[in-house]
């Protein structure tokens, strides 16, 4: 078995990996940006050069001052960008240092929880041993024996019961005649008809011997019933009984402690839970941060898009068109050199959208698997798979199955299916007091748990 502290580890250092590898991602996007913004001032400081070669008609068009303020305006505009992104990026560590100190915080409860669950079942262990030799404790565990016997009888007669209903009343089911006085409700105070149906259901009653057929079969649904309510009154009746032998043990741990390990266990579980609910919000406030980065680094920002823009505004102008007609068609050299870098700017920005496409496909994909862990962690906590009583059957979700979620072979969904499936909870000698103060995984204030009837552990005194 694979202890669930053990795969939780596993799932945060696997979230540690994505995180890196978005990391890298993103100061690849950027530099991508980067590079792209650089050529969109390359090709306008291009086109007012070849207006300057241009000077008469650039002049008189307004082409050189339409350049300049256009410089400027882009400028600007990635200057403010660049502000945005860089308090993203402080908000981002910011909150990454929270919640690394949050995670060592849960790490550090669940090895006092664990301390205090182990001494709990040293101190349940010997109160068992002498309660063993007691006589009035003895006769509270004889009294719950002979509960759960009768209980674990009555059951047995119960479906046994069942089954006979099951298989008897096939005969009557299949009589249609019969059931159709039956479900009239013919031979009861219920049964209201017209005399002249009732004539008619008197002969067909006659007929087929309904009133002997019909006394037979009530008994036989009627036996199940209250053989379920008599279950149902012996299921109290054990309950009970296992209440006032929890009593017992629970009084003795108590009394062999020293401490009030109630207290200290309640006292460890509300800062554990408090922990997780600030662990959670602060992943939460990651997730949004990390939208917003990927945003940006994407180069889908209002910003930047308005950047790009502008700069196509330009470009597509006519007056910017004319000079370059006008360039092809003198002898000047000159013009000739800087259209020709023009093209050259043109050809690196297509080579760079086509590389940023890619990376930005990388980078959504690594930052959902990311996500899903850090939601899956949190479910983890929630359920109280990462205690000391958790464990998973041996079916490597802590790896392969883990590596097949991140690679995309399986979904968050199955792999969380997966978990539940394999997941138990080791029985422990003190698993009866645990249950009487509601300790996970009996439920209680600490979260759902995994209460809900008789919960059998191996592990009870």
């Amino acid at each position: 078995m694979i202890s669930g502290r053990q795969t939780l580890s596993e799932i945060e250092g696997s979230i540690q990996d994505l995180r890196q590898q978005e990391q890298q991602l993103l100061s690849d996007m950027e530099q991508i940006n980067a590079h792209h913004a650089r050529l969109l001032d390359q090709r306008t400081a291009a086109f007012r050069e070849l207006a300057e070669v241009r000077a008469r008609n650039a002049v008189a068009d307004g082409v050189i001052n339409q350049a300049d303020a256009l410089q400027h305006r882009v400028a600007s505009l990635l200057q403010a960008r660049q502000t945005t992104i860089d308090s993203l990026k402080f908000r981002d560590g910011d909150a990454h240092t929270k919640r690394a100190s949050f995670s060592q915080t849960a790490e550090t409860l669940r090895g006092e929880i664990e301390d205090l669950e182990k001494r709990l079942d040293i101190v349940a262990a010997d109160a068992r041993q002498q309660l063993a030799k007691e006589a009035d404790f003895t006769a509270l565990t004889a009294k719950r024996h002979a509960a759960e016997q009768i209980y674990e009888q009555a059951k047995k007669k119960t479906k046994q019961a069942e089954t006979d209903r099951q298989r008897k009343g096939e005969a009557y089911e299949g009589d249609r005649l019969f059931m159709y006085l039956w479900e009239r409700h013919y031979g009861t105070g219920a049964y209201k008809q017209h005399w002249l149906i009732r004539t008619g259901d008197d002969w067909v009653a006659r007929l087929i011997g309904y009133h002997d057929a019909r006394a037979n079969y009530a008994i036989l649904n009627e036996i199940p019933e209250r053989l379920h309510e008599h279950v149902k009154l012996l299921s109290e009746q054990l309950t009970e009984a296992d209440a006032h032998v929890e009593e017992a043990e629970a009084r003795r741990i108590n009394e062999l402690a020293g401490i009030d390990l109630k207290g200290a266990l309640s006292d460890a579980r509300n800062r554990q839970a408090e922990n997780n609910k600030a662990l959670e919000t602060t992943e939460a406030e990651i997730s949004e941060i990390s939208l917003q980065l990927n945003r940006y680094a994407e180069g889908l920002d209002d910003s930047f898009e308005e950047a790009v823009e502008l700069s196509a505004q330009f470009l597509e102008h006519e007056d910017y068109q004319r000079l370059i007609v006008l360039a092809r068609n003198t002898s000047e050299p000159t013009d000739d050199r800087i259209v020709a870098r023009i093209g050259e700017i043109d050809r690196k920005a297509s080579d760079l959208q086509r590389n940023s496409e890619q990376r930005r496909r990388d980078l959504d994909r690594v930052s959902h698997k990311r996500k899903e862990l850090l939601d899956i962690g949190a479910k983890f906590r929630r359920e109280y798979y990462d205690d000391p009583a958790s464990e998973f059957e041996p079916d490597d979700i802590a790896g392969t199955i883990l590596r097949e979620l991140i690679r995309g072979g399986i979904t968050a969904a199955d792999y969380w299916a997966r978990s539940q499936r394999r997941h138990s909870w080791k029985g422990r000698p003190a698993d009866p007091y645990r249950r009487q103060a509601g300790f996970p995984p009996f439920g209680g204030g600490w979260g759902r748990g995994n209460s809900g009837g008789r919960f059998e552990t191996g592990g009870g005194f």
